[in-house]
């Protein structure tokens, strides 16, 4: 057994459904449902799959809610302008919701993405030319689009867990690895860079020491401790920090002194 899987032994075990995280998705599960997801949440990584989605089915639902607001609040004047009047003035209308929504820009395409389960070009449909998703066969598109719980994985890399989609931090990356933390289940996870597999995932507070806060300069550190193999410093700083206990850091320094 190697030292991460010996150190999160002793780790406090948090199930995914005591998660705050959990029942904000599951409050939206019908949403979540009518856009083709089966909502299996079992595992850690199957709730950030899901939380990357809801944040982006709140920007869509919020562009969408607008749209009609817009036509109900205009519906006389609407007859007297052309497209681009149109389009211009429901631009500035959503212009709020977009400064204030998760996004990020897709290198690809260089297109800003606010719902990360559509392509790039729905997603400038959705905040640049929304008039055209009207059309029977553009609503049908977007309708009918199949939706999985890795979706904005597949669509976008890896790199849609460093945005604002999700509540994990990247916490270290080399050529190597790409490390990321979520606080509430003090979980630190390690990918392989190339392939984007997740290799470990070590829990950093002992079961003894449950109150502790864990800041997250600290997590930093024993990521590079870990990834430098420096596992008596990395112990050290956890012992310093109270994230493990006296009885768990002596016998896991005994075995790796």
């Amino acid at each position: 057994m190697g030292f991460i899987e010996y150190l999160s032994r002793f780790g406090e075990k948090i199930p995914v459904n005591k998660i705050e995280l959990y029942h904000q998705i599951m409050e939206h599960e019908n949403q979540l449902k009518a856009i083709g997801l089966n909502m299996k949440i079992k595992k850690d990584f199957d709730l950030f799959e899901y939380e990357i989605i809801l944040n982006g089915l709140i920007t869509q639902n919020k562009i969408e809610n607008s749209y009609e607001m817009f036509l109900n609040e205009h519906y006389d004047l609407l007859d007297y302008l052309n497209y681009d009047e149109k389009q211009k003035m429901f631009n500035t209308d959503i212009k709020d919701i977009l400064e204030s929504s998760p996004h990020f820009t897709d290198q690809t395409s260089k297109v800003t993405i606010y719902i990360p389960y559509l392509e790039p070009f729905v997603n400038k449909r959705y905040t640049n030319d929304y008039q055209i998703l009207q059309l029977k066969q553009h609503r049908d598109y977007v309708r009918n689009f199949k939706v999985n719980h890795d979706s904005p994985e597949k669509m976008y890399g890896l790199f849609i867990y460093h945005t604002d989609f999700t509540s994990l931090k990247n916490v270290y990356e080399d050529e190597r690895h790409i490390d990321m933390y979520y606080d509430p289940l003090k979980s630190l996870y390690i990918f392989k860079k190339d392939t984007r597999k997740l290799l470990n995932k070590v829990i950093l507070l002992d079961e003894k020491c449950a109150h502790t806060t864990i800041d997250i300069d600290d997590v930093k550190n024993i990521a590079a401790y870990l990834e430098e193999y420096k596992y008596q410093e990395c112990l050290s700083l956890m012992f310093e920090k109270n994230m493990i206990c006296e009885k768990t850091y002596h016998k896991i320094l005994k075995k790796y002194k």
